[in-house]
C-alpha cells in the first residue's frame, strides 16, 4: 500500500480478506483496545513512551512469519518516500533469499485529490475518534513520491 492517510489503503486491504494485514496501526489499535483508550491515545501514548520500537518489531516479526510460512500478505503503511520503499524492498527481498523464498511484490498506490482525503478523514474521525492533524497530512502530501517500477515491484496499480 502506498498513500497518504486517508487515501483509502485500510478500505482497501479490509476488502481484500485472502491478505494477511501486516500494520504499525493494527498493533496501535490492539494496544489501545486492552487498554481501554482510544487510537489517538494510544499513539500519544506509544509517543510519550518512545514505544515505536517495539511497535516496529512486532510489525517486522509479522511479515517475516509470512515469508516464513509462505502466507500471502499486505502491508498497510503509508511508504510516501521512494528510498522508504526501496530500503523495505530490499530488506524483504534479502530475508526472503536468506531463508530460501520468492516474494513477488505489488503496489497499490492512492493517488487522490486532496479534498477527497480531507473529507474521508473527516468521516473516519467522526466514525473512530481518529485523528491525525491537517499539517501532517500536508506533510504527507508534499513528501509522496509516486511509486515507479525500478524500486523493485513487480506492479503498481494506481488508484485515482
Amino acid at each position: 500500500m502506498v498513500g497518504v492517510s486517508g487515501s483509502g489503503k485500510s478500505t482497501w486491504v479490509n476488502s481484500h480478506k485472502e491478505y494477511i494485514v501486516c500494520s504499525t496501526d493494527s498493533i496501535i489499535e490492539q494496544l489501545a483496545e486492552k487498554m481501554g483508550i482510544s487510537y489517538t491515545e494510544a499513539f500519544n501514548y506509544i509517543q510519550n513512551k518512545k514505544k515505536f520500537d517495539y511497535i516496529t518489531t512486532k510489525f517486522f516479526e509479522k511479515i517475516h512469519e509470512c515469508i516464513l510460512n509462505d502466507h500471502d500478505f499486505v502491508i498497510d503503511r503509508t511508504h510516501l518516500k521512494r528510498h522508504i520503499r526501496i530500503s523495505l524492498i530490499n530488506e524483504l527481498k534479502t530475508f526472503a533469499i536468506e531463508n530460501g523464498k520468492h516474494l513477488e511484490l505489488f503496489a497499490v498506490s492512492f493517488e487522490l485529490p486532496t479534498s477527497t482525503i480531507f473529507e474521508r478523514l473527516r468521516t473516519r474521525e467522526k466514525k473512530t475518534g481518529k485523528f491525525i492533524p491537517k499539517k501532517v497530512i500536508f506533510e504527507q502530501i508534499n513528501s509522496f513520491n509516486i511509486p515507479t517500477l525500478d524500486e523493485g515491484f513487480d506492479s503498481i496499480e494506481r488508484i485515482t
